[in-house]
């Protein structure tokens, strides 16, 4: 069930999405509070098929539209944070740029993070000063394409192992930034899939040993499979 919302905020209201099983509910407090890239919105392939997934598993989502300028969107992420009050969720996430201003607008209470596609660098720049400043109590979980030219999956392990918190990283085989796969028609299950593994993980706080795993499509199937959390290499 999908609802729509405004949030006071100067200039115009910021448009948001919560998606749950009772959107009706306005004390309702949503598991996860998302937003999209630069160039993208909420109704996005990338953000519906992953909300899709997510909300699936029973969790609910509130995402929320921004522009494409990053100080303005951790001022977004403020505004819903004051707006929501007590209801506000306690887990932050973003896709690309949106990844970017979750980390920078998190409170004391914000507990985990949902990175998609995070933009780790541009040609020799890494951004990871952010990353390393997550506190020690946090956990992290990364999902990001094999073929995302700005996520290159070695460079985030570097990056992984010097930051101070918990971190889970998502591998989906032939991904690129945008989340499309070949065929064209995977990419809508892939997606949803990746939704689903993050919603799992949110409510299952104890992985064993396991903090990788990856998603793939099968074609001889025909469905998007989850290798299951496994132990680093």
């Amino acid at each position: 069930m999908q609802r729509d919302l405004e949030i006071e905020y100067p200039k115009k209201p910021i448009k948001c999405i919560l998606t749950c099983n009772d959107a009706s509910d306005d004390d309702f407090k949503p598991s996860l509070l998302f937003t999209h890239g630069a160039g993208g919105n909420l109704q996005s392939d990338a953000i519906a098929n992953f909300v899709e997934g997510f909300a699936s598993s029973g969790l609910g989502i509130l995402c929320f539209q921004g522009n494409m300028n990053l100080k303005s969107r951790v001022k977004m992420f403020e505004a819903v944070f004051e707006n929501r009050g007590k209801n506000a969720p306690t887990c932050v996430g973003g896709r690309s740029m949106g990844a970017r201003a979750a980390i920078m607008a998190a409170k004391e209470s914000t507990t985990h993070y949902v990175l998609i596609s995070y933009p780790l660098h541009t040609g020799e720049e890494v951004r990871d000063e952010i990353l390393l400043d997550i506190p020690a109590t946090a956990k992290v979980i990364f999902v990001s394409g094999d073929h995302d030219e700005m996520c290159q999956i070695s460079r985030l392990d570097a990056v992984r192992k010097k930051m101070n918190c918990q971190t889970y990283r998502v591998i989906v085989a032939g991904a690129d930034h945008g989340m499309n796969v070949k065929p064209k028609a995977a990419t809508k299950p892939v997606g949803i899939k990746t939704g689903q593994v993050v919603a799992e993980w949110l409510r299952i706080h104890a992985h064993g040993d396991g903090h990788e795993g990856i998603i793939s499509w099968d074609n001889d199937l025909e469905e998007a499979q989850w290798t299951g959390w496994i132990a680093a290499a």
